[in-house]
């Protein structure tokens, strides 16, 4: 690279389970570094929870499989019958500017981004343990209790199916949400200081 060109950012992908605390991290992590946050475009209907600072571009199914057929998501997913997509566009655009991008996806999604863009940084979360996740969702308060159990077992089949995978370059465990954060601001640091 000659001197004047930009160094490209880097894409940091923070994957987990419903409830283990991806989108509070996300937005401590927004504060702490200069990250640009993606926002997904899903076909879930819009939901109270969405006002909590996560952000959402809803949209209909017709307009997803659109875009997905043009080939403008950077990964997608199906997750509990609905649709949720990273715009390609803007991410690969703020990286090629040499800006930081973070995106919150699950499994699915990380997989995906894992194999078109090798050196993205994928770390997992994990929760403390079974018994701190149930708790966790059950008490969000969105979710009836047949809910709850479906996204319980979905999230141990994810954390199976993640351990298996071989495709996360680090595991944080979220037992102590700012213990957590600083864990994954110095990895972070470390990837821009040129670290492996």
């Amino acid at each position: 690279m000659t001197s004047g060109q930009t160094q490209p950012g880097h894409l940091l992908v923070l994957v987990g389970p419903s409830g283990v605390g991806k989108s509070t991290i996300s937005l401590r992590l927004s504060e702490r570094l200069k990250v640009a946050y993606t926002v997904s475009a899903t076909t879930r209907a819009r939901q109270p929870a969405d006002s909590d600072g996560k952000r959402y571009d809803h949209i209909d199914r017709s307009e997803f499989f659109r875009r997905l057929d043009a080939d403008e998501f950077l990964e997608y997913a199906e997750v509990y019958g609905e649709f949720y997509g990273t715009p390609k566009r803007p991410a690969l655009d703020q990286l090629a500017a040499g800006q930081d991008v973070l995106l919150e996806i699950d499994v699915q999604g990380a997989l995906q981004v894992r194999y078109q863009y090798p050196n993205a940084v994928l770390v997992f979360i994990l929760p403390p343990d079974e018994k701190t996740l149930l708790q966790r969702l059950t008490q969000r308060g969105r979710d009836s209790a047949e809910q709850i159990t479906r996204r319980f077992r979905a999230a141990k089949r994810e954390i199976q199916m993640a351990r298996g995978s071989r495709a996360f370059d680090f595991w944080v465990i979220n037992d102590d949400l700012d213990r957590a954060v600083e864990e994954i601001v110095k990895i972070v640091r470390h990837k821009k200081a040129g670290g492996s």
